[in-house]
């Protein structure tokens, strides 16, 4: 029914398309001049709509880059501020990590009697304790935003969790040391 009707083609083959359909109109001496000056076919060859229409795109394209660029520079001292946090907490938690492992190593090495559990058990509870306490104290004493908070909860919840598992522990153990005693 319709022969020569435009049919879906990728953009090269839409391109040349159309080029070929212009080329078929145009007069014998506009058609020397494209071939004698690579300037007139350049100039032709931009001013088909599909490569407009991909200058466009491409256009496009580069001011939403620019876009992107101009936003992550504003936002460059805000991460830089976050990056500077994290660099800090991280120095803090350092410390009380390494004292952690060193404690945890001792605890191994140290064991010998259950006296001396006993006693280690309940210094680490008194810790665990002091150092929620101090936590509290120091998280009250400061402003924080609502991500702080979050983050604050999490780790007060965890910290206590295992303040009261090493309490029961504790217990449990101090029980069991009655009884053995009470057989002696």
């Amino acid at each position: 029914m319709y022969p020569n009707r435009l049919k879906p083609l990728p953009i090269l083959d839409q391109t040349f398309y159309e080029a070929q359909l212009q080329i078929h109109q145009m007069p014998i001496n506009v058609l020397a001049k494209l071939n004698n000056n690579p300037t007139e076919l350049l100039h032709f060859i931009q001013t088909l709509p599909t490569i407009q229409a991909m200058e466009h795109k491409r256009r496009q394209l580069i001011e939403h880059n620019r876009y992107l660029a101009k936003n992550n520079l504003k936002r460059e001292p805000e991460l830089i501020h976050i990056r500077q946090q994290l660099s800090h907490s991280f120095a803090e938690l350092k410390p009380l990590r390494d004292q952690y492992l060193k404690l945890k190593i001792n605890q191994q090495n140290n064991i010998s009697s259950p006296d001396i559990i006993l006693a280690k058990l309940q210094s680490d509870v008194q810790t665990n304790e002091q150092a929620n306490d101090e936590m509290i104290e120091t998280f009250l004493n400061t402003n924080h935003n609502d991500h702080d908070i979050e983050i604050f909860i999490k780790k007060f919840l965890h910290d206590r969790q295992e303040t009261i598992k090493l309490r029961c522990i504790t217990e449990k153990f101090y029980h069991l040391y009655q009884i053995e005693k009470r057989k002696q």
